[in-house]
């Protein structure tokens, strides 16, 4: 059996404006497989004040600024982030190996990436998003969210939306997404596919088959070329939200093996995983 003190810490990215919370379901499980997970929190991008425009690279420098404040260069660490979470995690990796520290990431782990907005969801009018950004009103317009909110279960969407009746803030992140969020989150995933070529560890992709912001066809398009470094797992049970969903048992497992977490495993990693009342209402 694998000495698990010699198991790579899992850092985990949530999800655009989002926070930590978005992980607190999966988190039992990593713990009892003796997983060491850690969330990173980006100043910028963890419920960040959505009134003031930032760009993906600040993400991507505040991220690295915030890695190399927690971790020490030959500390080893998988990384893994939650749809634009995801896009960071990979552009964290290649930025990593170009400063020619590749034992540092020993993999990448994308949950629901959003490599193109094309989810069954979506209506006709997503695509006036593009004049939004040609006119410079991307400032000024945001996207509010809505149902099925990334969760197939009824339960939980329920909770949710008494979240959302109480707060601007719930488990799954904002009421409301700027315009600007949205292009920077494009504009990082166009930095980011034509890096997943030569990404130098392994690739975890998990997406869900119904996931309605973005289609399983379109991951499909973008890992299918990246031969045996990547694999994909489609899971049948969730929308967007996999961590959250019907499917997160499964994507907790998925996620400690990957880390190489043994079967039987048991432990306490650190620090104490974020509890939200969803947590509670679910556990």
């Amino acid at each position: 059996m694998q000495d698990q003190s010699s198991l790579p810490t899992l850092v985990l990215i949530h999800g655009l404006f989002s926070s930590p919370l978005e992980f607190a379901l999966v988190s039992q499980i990593l713990r009892s497989r003796g997983v060491r997970f850690e969330f990173l929190e980006i100043p910028g991008y963890t419920l960040a004040d959505r009134r003031r425009p930032t760009s993906w690279r600040d993400w991507l420098q505040a991220a690295s600024a915030a890695l190399d404040a927690r971790y020490g260069p030959d500390e080893p660490i998988v990384l893994g982030g939650l749809c634009v979470g995801g896009a960071l995690a990979a552009a964290l990796a290649t930025s990593v190996a170009a400063q020619a520290r590749p034992q540092r990431v020993c993999g990448v782990a994308m949950l629901s990436p959003t490599f193109e907005y094309d989810g069954w969801s979506l209506t006709p009018w997503r695509h006036l998003r593009r004049l939004g950004y040609a006119l410079g009103l991307s400032r000024w317009i945001t996207i509010r969210e809505r149902e099925p909110f990334g969760i197939k279960n009824p339960k939980i969407r329920k909770w949710v939306v008494r979240e959302f009746e109480a707060s601007d803030l719930s488990s799954i992140g904002p009421s409301r997404l700027p315009l600007w969020g949205l292009r920077e989150s494009e504009r990082l995933h166009a930095h980011v596919r034509p890096l997943l070529r030569a990404l130098p560890v392994p690739l975890l992709v998990l997406h869900a088959r119904e996931d309605e912001i973005a289609s399983v066809a379109g991951v499909e398009r973008w890992t299918s070329a990246l031969g045996s470094s990547a694999r994909l797992i489609v899971l049948e049970h969730s929308y967007h939200m996999i961590t959250i969903d019907n499917d997160r048992q499964r994507v907790a497992h998925e996620l400690a093996d990957f880390v190489g977490a043994p079967k039987n495993a048991r432990g306490v990693p650190r620090p104490v995983a974020p509890v939200s009342k969803l947590a509670q209402h679910v556990a």
